[in-house]
């Protein structure tokens, strides 16, 4: 339940970067939804593609942190996609996005910043 409340709360920020980033489409509350939904993708599936990547043995050493990049990427791919997926069922026009592969980069500079700032909190970046 922890990590549900803070990665929602982490999705409201994130969605208002979308809002200023992303072209609008219709209403103001419409377009609203729209980036809070692909927000929430990353943060709360992007959770998980962490978590399943820690799972991997030697993924904190060496070239283990390639690895763990590089699954940061693909797993925004994946975030990204399912995030406009739920804009499809929504009946929204997911045109207008840019392309895919801006989902991987946005998911690894989102991971990159979540764990820099972790240590400043006094939590092991892991």
């Amino acid at each position: 339940m922890r990590a549900l409340t803070r990665n929602t709360l982490l999705a409201v920020a994130l969605a208002l970067v979308f809002f200023f980033a992303l072209p609008r489409q219709g209403a103001l509350g419409w377009d609203l939804l729209d980036d809070f939904t692909l927000a929430f993708a990353f943060t709360y599936l992007g959770h998980y593609v962490d978590v399943v990547l820690l799972k991997l043995p030697g993924i904190e050493t060496g070239a283990g942190r390639l690895v763990r990049v590089l699954g940061w990427f693909a797993g925004g791919l994946w975030c990204y996609e399912l995030g406009r997926w739920a804009l499809l069922a929504y009946g929204r026009d997911t045109q207008v996005f840019p392309p895919l592969v801006y989902g991987g980069f946005l998911f690894v500079g989102l991971q990159l910043v979540l764990h820099t700032l972790k240590p400043a909190r006094g939590k092991p970046s892991v």
